[in-house]
């Protein structure tokens, strides 16, 4: 007997719902199971920045193929969702991180992203909040933003509108061959299962190296104009990528209510959801480095949440070689909500057969092979 659906995926977050939607789309029978709230867990803890990275080609790749198609989704969001350009500032502190931006716009605007180089006098008059004797900044104009959560629902419900089914308040238990045993005893019969639960996935598909990596935000009272881009340190990207116990970066973002975001932090080995007020002290701390008269503003709010981590710090999209029929779509560290819509349109294209539109390769998770062959 045929199973009830093609596909059946475990985790409805931004990137379970991305799979969900675009396997919809393609015309597969989708289920979708979550546990919790639709674009809960890291979703809702995510910053929404969404940018093109230049870590490595495929980053950059698959963050500048997401942001066209989260550009494309534009006219289906809610207000709820604050989709809007704000753009980003990178800052240099010194010399050697100005090197760092002029090499960061050359592979930018070789690569058709739009970025201007700002000297001292420039980034003053563009964000005055910030502490005077910075070596400069890259303005990437065309950055995005967005609040996960109704973009998830978004996702999720144009999924249900091509027919798929969603499981709520219920959680996947383990993966069969061609079937889903939830937590409530019932079946999902399936032909694929794509398995999206995040920091999650080892306990579905054993084997998967994603390690959650823990993060802390905190959220201002209102303060309209106060900033008008994201502002972003030079050493972001290489504090994002390392495989350090601990790492603060200043990260700091207008919401359209008129508060402030602030990051960022990141944690390996210390699973306890709770904030970690040192941490916490740290990153309030770094963001006053770079934008003194923060001191003065109100916190109103401060959380925490786990980002999917791999070892190469690239997602895993794709068959996981240790479970027929099994393929995943997690690791994306803190660019799940970027990189959601490319993710889902890749898993569709690897299920439907079609070619997809950038090289799947590097995501793939049997690049992994010692992980991938291990017993």
């Amino acid at each position: 007997m045929s199973p009830d659906f093609d596909v059946a995926i475990a985790g409805a977050g931004i990137v379970g719902a991305s799979c969900a939607r675009e396997c919809a789309r393609a015309g597969l029978r989708v289920a979708l199971i979550e546990p919790g709230i639709t674009g809960g867990g890291a979703s809702a803890a995510n910053m929404g920045q969404l940018v093109v990275e230049d870590g490595s080609e495929a980053e950059f790749l698959i963050t500048q193929y997401s942001l066209r198609l989260w550009r494309e989704l534009q006219t289906e969001l809610p207000a709820t969702a604050e989709f809007g350009s704000v753009g980003s500032v990178w800052l240099a502190s010194n010399e050697s991180e100005r090197k760092g931006l002029e090499e960061k716009h050359r592979t930018y605007t070789r690569r058709g992203v739009s970025a201007n180089l700002l000297d001292s006098a420039e980034l003053a008059r563009l964000e005055p909040h910030l502490r005077p004797g910075l070596a400069g900044g890259l303005l990437t104009p065309e950055d995005l933003v967005i609040y996960p959560p109704p973009a998830c629902e978004v996702l999720v419900a144009q999924a249900r509108a091509r027919g798929c089914r969603v499981f709520r308040g219920v959680a996947a238990r383990t993966f069969e061959r061609s079937a889903v045993r939830l937590t409530n005893g019932t079946t999902v019969a399936a032909h694929t299962i794509v398995n999206a639960a995040g920091v999650a996935a080892p306990s579905l598909s054993p084997g998967v190296p994603v390690r959650p990596r823990k993060g802390q935000l905190a959220i201002t009272d209102r303060y309209p104009g106060w900033i008008r881009h994201q502002l972003v340190e030079m050493g972001y990207v290489e504090r994002a990528t390392s495989d350090a116990p601990e790492s603060i970066s200043f990260d700091l973002q207008p919401r359209q209510t008129g508060q402030l975001l602030i990051g960022s932090s990141r944690q390996l080995g210390n699973d306890d959801p709770r904030v970690d007020p040192r941490i916490l002290r740290s990153m309030l701390d770094r963001a006053v480095e770079f934008v003194p008269s923060l001191a003065q503003l109100s916190v109103l709010r401060t959380w925490a949440g786990f980002r999917p981590a791999t070892p190469d710090h690239l997602p895993l999209i794709g068959p996981w070689p240790l479970q027929e029929g099994v393929y995943l779509a997690t690791g994306h560290d803190g660019l799940g909500v970027t990189m959601a819509l490319a993710t889902g349109r890749l898993i569709a294209d690897q299920l439907t057969g079609r070619v997809p539109e950038i090289p799947i390769t590097p995501y793939l998770p049997a690049r992994l092979g010692e992980v991938a062959s291990a017993p």
